[in-house]
């Protein structure tokens, strides 16, 4: 899977987000005409899912000049080591200088979500994640968030913008407010039914207006026919104040819906999940076929990286602390820098 790359915004790519030093510095090396070729590496401070490399990339393509201009990078969704290096990039310093924190606080960002989500993915144990965090963070970042968790293994994202990044359909359920307006599950999912396209799974989230076993039902009720019943799951989401939810909730509602011959209806869950919280659902071999996670992974730490200039004009030099010269790490691969 090849995904595309995200459109980076006019403040990014005019170095508004970028602290003023760098930008003195540019003017007063532009001033004095100095713009050596220099070669700029990342290093992972820790282990993990490395993600944000193609949104590096897509600055460096326009930033680079491709002729005097070479990159090599790990690929999103790469397991990395502490102190691998996963981007070396060669150029002159006047294009790049000024990205050097956007180069790094991407793949801060977009790793720290990637290992978050991949720590749900091992605690579903082959049951599908799905990632749905547009309610937990800015907008402008939901791409590459919904992205970095696909890329650790999330079954599906939910928003338009992820989609089209992934080149997957987003999935999801109805809304609560959908519910709410219409009154009732079994009329909310009956007119969601008849103007859905057939193959779009009808998936009810409850509770909304009613106890969630009689809302599940009412539409499993509502959808049925001769030929079988055409609502595909139930999302269950059982507010704090209500009780929470549970393991042993998900075993009942699944044994009520097949008690009442519903048995292909399938149970998701969702509502703040954790890793810790998705364990104790695969632990009780509850009947789950798909966990929902949002705040977890937006709320996720950044991953920490090192960087810094390691040759200038074929001199290798180093801030003091680091060692002078490249790190080479024969895993990189030449990105091709012709647009």
């Amino acid at each position: 899977m090849t995904p595309n790359r995200p459109d980076l915004s006019s403040n990014v790519l005019r170095g508004a987000t970028v602290s003023v030093e760098y930008h003195n510095s540019q003017s007063i090396l532009r001033s004095e005409q100095k713009n050596p070729q220099v070669v700029y590496e990342i290093y992972a401070d820790e282990p993990g899912v490395l993600c944000g490399v193609n949104e590096v990339i897509s600055l460096l393509h326009s930033r680079l000049p491709g002729e005097f201009s070479s990159v090599f990078a790990l690929s999103d969704g790469d397991q990395v080591s502490t102190g691998e290096t996963v981007m070396s990039v060669e150029a002159p310093y006047s294009a790049f200088g000024l990205y050097r924190d956007v180069a790094v606080g991407i793949l801060a960002s977009c790793t720290g979500w990637a290992n978050a989500a991949d720590r749900c993915v091992r605690a579903a144990d082959g049951v599908r994640v799905v990632i749905a965090a547009s309610s937990h963070i800015h907008p402008e970042v939901v791409g590459s968030l919904e992205h970095s968790a696909y890329v650790a293994g999330c079954a599906a994202v939910s928003t338009q913008i992820g989609g089209e990044l992934t080149s997957t359909v987003p999935l999801g359920s109805m809304s609560p407010e959908y519910v709410l307006i219409w009154g009732s599950a079994s009329r909310a999912i009956m007119l969601y039914d008849r103007n859905t396209r057939i193959g779009s799974p009808r998936v009810l989230p409850v509770p909304t207006t009613a106890d969630p076993v009689q809302e599940a039902l009412d539409a499993a009720y509502a959808l049925s026919s001769p030929q079988g019943n055409r609502l595909r799951a139930v999302r269950l989401n059982i507010p704090p104040n209500l009780g929470g939810g549970s393991p042993a909730y998900a075993v009942e509602l699944k044994s009520r819906l097949s008690d009442a011959g519903f048995d292909t209806v399938e149970i998701q869950i969702s509502g703040n999940l954790t890793p810790e919280l998705i364990a104790e659902y695969v632990a009780a071999d509850a009947p789950v076929s798909l966990f929902v996670v949002g705040s977890y992974v937006a709320s996720s730490p950044a991953a920490r990286f090192s960087s810094g200039i390691k040759e200038i004009d074929g001199k290798a030099v180093a801030v003091r602390g680091m060692t002078p010269g490249r790190v080479p790490n024969p895993r990189l691969a030449a990105i091709d820098m012709v647009i």
